[in-house]
């Protein structure tokens, strides 16, 4: 004979309902320990990266200045020796010697007398009105008003 199994009571709804709420909380917690362990992962990384990468920033910096102080270096260096080049050129073409020569090509000579020419003196100008130009009479009206009598 088969014995009858005894039924178990089946749960309440409270219960039931405490039960999921247990099973959801457990998936969000284990959810979030892996992300909480991949950020911290992340993290670590960073925090290794970072002074690494930093380093690496600073030197490729340095590194490229030092090239652009070299090559400006270089440029200096150019323009001063053509600067040397150009005043040599100057001073050839402004030298005595040549001057005469060009001189006497172009029959030019030295004056037999001199002439002292004396220049007129310069106009004074007068000075200038303050203000604004377009409103020249208001400006003195505005300026007697205030018992600027000067005007």
């Amino acid at each position: 004979m088969i014995a009858l199994q005894t039924l178990q009571p089946e749960p309440q709804p409270r219960q039931i309902e405490r039960g999921r709420r247990a099973t959801r909380r457990r998936v969000r917690r284990a959810r979030r320990r892996g992300c909480v362990a991949f950020f911290r992962i992340g993290a670590i990384a960073a925090l290794v990266a970072l002074p690494l990468m930093l380093y690496v920033m600073l030197t490729a910096n340095v590194t490229s200045l030092n090239y652009k102080l070299a090559r400006v270096q270089a440029e200096k260096t150019a323009l001063l020796a053509e600067t040397m080049r150009q005043d040599d050129r100057i001073a050839k073409l402004e030298s005595r010697e040549r001057l005469a020569v060009v001189a006497a090509r172009l029959k030019m000579r030295d004056p037999a007398i001199y002439a002292i020419a004396v220049l007129p003196a310069a106009p004074r100008v007068a000075a200038q009105p303050h203000g604004v130009a377009l409103l020249g009479a208001i400006n003195q009206w505005l300026s007697a008003a205030a018992g600027d009598v000067t005007r």
